[in-house]
């Protein structure tokens, strides 16, 4: 069957304009990152996803053994499993409580044969506020810096309309009060060349038998608490689910703001995670848990055949770079 037809759209024109671009958005997340950490004691940090409320260095990630067979490319084949690091996160590029509104992240790195790995990287709201690599960037220097010129920057930089469509986003995506981080789904919200399957977005989502999560005061590090809760009794489950690409309307591929949504390309649920029980203790970070922090994620960090598309992911080569170095991580 002859797959939908998709392409590529460079900004500026070419790859190589575009890619002189993003040179230039690295160098700007490095001047957030340094801002950030002079507003805050401490070592350089992540410049979005600062606070890990879990690390976990022993889940595993499994195939489906009915996964569809368009979808069996590469090391991901029927009832294979995968060694895998969880990392779950608050959003923000700065160490706050957990009660604090913000958005979450859930990054996975899979060990495959041989010793390579492949991350994914995903976020606990369906789009990002931002279009493309360059709002994304000057959205995120306009929050590192004074809030009384936020507005004023954003407006002169993408116009008015485009402006209050990000900060609702923003608002949107982290005015949900957040019980337990067991219980969001994480999406992608940018595509991925799935071998010879075509482009995908992905998500993360609960198990049908997932829970209700523990009511807690609030508290610092609440989520980590109720997640610790949750793993001394029993083992934390997500579906792990593809969305096939349909076309340039519905599911574009250079477009970050624009939700795939489900009823448009149904997810696909392909793998299992699962998070091993944890026995009961103080809540103190583990040596598996530091040894996760000094790590760092990429969508390029990608398996043989699989591929990140789009302007928010090609940017993301060389700003997550730029990030990693900028404090020392592998």
């Amino acid at each position: 069957m002859a797959h939908p037809v998709w392409s590529e759209t460079f900004e500026g024109g070419s790859a190589e304009a575009e890619a002189s671009l993003f040179e230039r958005l690295a160098r700007d997340i490095r001047g957030i990152q340094q801002a950030n950490r002079t507003s805050q004691a401490g070592p350089v940090l992540r410049t979005l996803h600062a606070k890990a409320v879990l690390a976990e260095p022993s889940a595993s990630f499994t195939m489906r053994a009915d996964l569809p067979s368009r979808f069996a490319q590469g090391a991901f084949q029927p009832g294979t499993s995968f060694a895998t690091i969880v990392r779950l996160s608050n959003a923000s590029g700065r160490l706050q409580d957990d009660d604090r509104r913000d958005m979450r992240g859930a990054a996975l790195r899979l060990t495959l044969p041989g010793g390579a790995s492949h991350d994914f990287l995903m976020t606990n709201f369906p789009v990002s506020h931002a279009r493309n690599a360059r709002q994304f960037v000057d959205f995120a220097k306009a929050m590192a810096g004074s809030k009384f010129l936020l507005l004023p920057r954003l407006i002169a930089a993408h116009g008015l309309s485009e402006t209050l469509r990000m900060l609702k986003n923003v608002s949107q995506a982290t005015a949900r009060p957040v019980t337990s981080l067991a219980l969001e789904t994480y999406w992608s919200r940018g595509a991925l060349l799935w071998g010879d399957a075509g482009p995908v977005r992905y998500l993360l989502r609960p198990a049908p038998d997932a829970l209700p999560a523990e009511t807690l005061p609030p508290a610092p590090e609440r989520l980590r608490q109720e997640l610790l809760g949750r793993l001394s009794h029993a083992p934390i489950r997500f579906e792990f689910c593809l969305q096939p690409f349909v076309d340039e309307m519905r599911t574009p591929i250079e477009d970050g703001a624009t939700e795939w949504l489900e009823s448009v390309s149904p997810p696909v649920v392909v793998a299992d995670l699962v998070l091993p029980v944890r026995p009961a203790g103080d809540g103190a970070r583990t040596p598996g848990e530091a040894a996760i922090e000094a790590l760092a994620f990429s969508p390029w960090n990608a398996a043989d055949g699989l591929r990140p598309l789009g302007s928010l992911n090609r940017a993301r080569k060389p700003v997550y770079w730029a990030s990693a170095d900028g404090r020392g991580a592998t």
